[in-house]
């Protein structure tokens, strides 16, 4: 207990310096301007929280002290400050909106050309997933948190969830992808402004994304199109363990990909393992028999941290990847 106790007091340190520090807030003090280079981007006060606290579920999981009572104000403080904040009139605040948000990080870079905005925000997803599976994916995106909150309260419901047939999610997933690819490189979805006709993606009708955006768009159309998709990943993550990364999310299928050459993730150690099944049971992914199986492509892992923790024997571990005969 004193353990967590110091790493929330460092936490709120660092998390402070970030916001205070006269160096990253100068990109607040003009609220239209964002940086016009690489590095001045990356070291705006969004980026640099971000690596925090990527840092701390980092050596939370490596040490073992990750508890519910730690995890749930960490995915709350993702959620409300790169979710709900940048929709508080307090300039501290005005650059947190997740803006480009990681689904636009892919569909518009290619679409429109890669630009800072895009490549910044794909660099610093790429690097927490290569250090850890899904680091951002599971402890720093807004939908992704807020997901991960609700499938934690809906344990604490007693709520029955299904489990992922990860074959089926993942053809789902695919199959938006090139829906996507077609319908915008064969410009049947498009918009034309000052005579010229531009390709517009499929994801903007299911950006859960946008109902962090609390503003109400002109028409009723417009209001469901921005909206439905929050609720929709919302009301169904009470019975599908984040059905938004699982099933929409392109850039799931990218970090998914990236995740299996991680430097850490989860491991099994056999012995202790006497194939009990409690980890399997527990856990809400589809990812664990897989682990278990010590399969070389898992299905998505968002460093939940719950079959680890669940393990009677302490078999599963977060740590360096490696192999069983390792």
């Amino acid at each position: 207990m004193k353990n967590i106790k110091k790493i929330y007091y460092l936490m709120s340190f660092f998390l402070f310096l970030a916001l205070t520090n006269p160096v990253l807030a100068s990109a607040q003090n003009v609220p239209k301007r964002r940086p016009a280079t690489f590095l001045g981007f990356l070291l705006s006060p969004k980026f640099i929280i971000m690596l925090i606290i990527a840092a701390f579920v980092l050596i939370l999981l490596l040490t073992k002290k990750m508890k519910n009572k730690i995890k749930v104000p960490l995915l709350l403080l993702s959620t409300f400050l790169f979710g709900i904040a940048a929709n508080i009139p307090v300039k501290i605040f005005t650059s947190f909106a997740m803006h480009p948000s990681p689904m636009c990080a892919v569909t518009k870079s290619i679409l429109y050309g890669f630009r800072i905005p895009m490549i910044v925000t794909l660099t610093i997803i790429l690097i927490l997933t290569l250090l850890g599976p899904k680091l951002f994916c599971g402890w720093i995106c807004p939908v992704g948190t807020l997901q991960e909150l609700i499938a934690m309260l809906a344990d604490k419901l007693k709520i029955k969830r299904i489990k992922w047939n990860f074959t089926v999610s993942q053809a789902i997933r695919l199959g938006i992808f090139i829906l996507f690819i077609f319908l915008s490189g064969t410009a049947i979805l498009n918009l034309t402004q000052n005579g010229r006709i531009f390709a517009v993606s499929l994801y903007d009708y299911i950006n859960a994304f946008h109902g962090f955006e609390f503003i109400l768009q002109k028409s009723l159309l417009d209001n469901i199109i921005n909206f439905l998709p929050f609720i929709l990943t919302v009301v169904l993550s009470f019975k599908l363990y984040r059905p938004f990364c699982y099933l929409v999310c392109p850039m799931g299928i990218l970090t998914q990909l990236i995740e299996q050459i991680a430097l850490f993730r989860v491991s099994l150690k056999r012995p202790p393992c006497d194939d009990c099944g409690v980890c399997e049971k527990k856990a809400p992914c589809p990812t664990v028999p897989d682990i278990l199986k010590n399969a070389t492509l898992r299905p998505d892992c968002f460093s939940c941290n719950i079959c680890v923790e669940s393990c009677p024997k302490n078999a599963m571990e977060f740590g360096i990847k490696k192999t069983l005969s390792g």
